[in-house]
């Protein structure tokens, strides 16, 4: 079974409550579309953390 360290449950844990909030889209600017999206599940919330860890990765490289 795939565990995951604490420190990674709780980032993905605070991100959810925040979009939940609403705090998410304090960040993004008007003109981002607020409808359509796909619902912020935890396996989606992980795959999004995960490209954005490539994605640093890759720019730092």
């Amino acid at each position: 079974m795939d565990h995951k360290p604490a420190h990674e449950t709780d980032d993905v844990d605070e991100l959810t409550a925040r979009i939940q909030a609403g705090g998410f889209w304090r960040l993004a600017p008007e003109w981002v579309p607020r409808t359509s999206y796909v619902t912020p599940t935890r396996p989606v919330l992980l795959r999004v953390r995960d490209g954005l860890e490539r994605r640093g990765r890759c720019e730092h490289a």
